[in-house]
């Protein structure tokens, strides 16, 4: 019979420390923006050195692809049913959207780092969020056309649909404008693109936002 190995002692003071490092990361992130945290500051209210800092993210970039990967997960680990077209590819963005209302430059921070950062495992990971979600939306698609998600016009309208929702919502990170609604004004943008990508949507499947 095999034993589960129970973690050591470093194992154990490992995870600890990156789990200080992220708590403290998402805090300064979230209450200051990205552009006014350092890692100095970051290594400071997680109580390690910069040096051991850069062995969890060895930038700040990849240290916030770190803490916003931990929360878009949730985007491609289900797949939305509302029964409306719109309205899942809108669900299925929320996390996003959320953290649109906490701290919109850290969206834009983010996407940016996703495509122009380091190489780095947390960047990486970001890429592999978004790939998995362009692949969501196929299935929504598919679903809501019958078709099959992998025949080329829905991979193409898929590949259309995520487009507008990247650079829809990284527009929005980038505007400082206090108080939108970036849930109504998505629902709005899909709903224009899907009449255009996916016409046979328009029969009574997608509702006007």
């Amino acid at each position: 019979m095999s034993l589960t190995r129970e973690p050591g002692r470093r194992e154990l003071n490992k995870a600890d420390k990156q789990r200080r490092i992220q708590a403290a990361a998402r805090e300064l992130f979230t209450r200051n923006g990205y552009s006014s945290v350092t890692t100095q500051e970051v290594a400071d209210l997680a109580e390690v050195g910069t040096g051991t800092l850069f062995r969890y993210a060895q930038s700040k970039g990849e240290l916030l692809c770190m803490v916003a990967n931990e929360n878009f997960r949730a985007m491609v680990d289900t797949v939305p049913d509302t029964g409306d077209p719109v309205e899942d590819l809108v669900v299925l963005c929320e996390p996003l959207l959320t953290a649109l209302d906490q701290q919109p430059e850290n969206i834009a921070a983010y996407h940016r780092e996703t495509l122009f950062g380091e190489h780095g495992p947390h960047r990486e990971e970001a890429q592999r969020i978004l790939r998995e979600l362009r692949g969501i939306i196929g299935i929504i698609l598919a679903r809501h056309t019958g078709r099959d998600a992998d025949s080329t016009d829905l991979v193409s309208a898929a590949q259309t649909v995520f487009d507008v929702l990247y650079m829809s919502i990284v527009r929005s990170g980038a505007d400082p404008t206090v108080g939108r609604d970036h849930r109504s004004e998505l629902s709005g943008h899909v709903h224009r693109v899907l009449h255009g990508a996916l016409p046979d949507l328009a029969t009574g499947a997608v509702n006007a936002s």
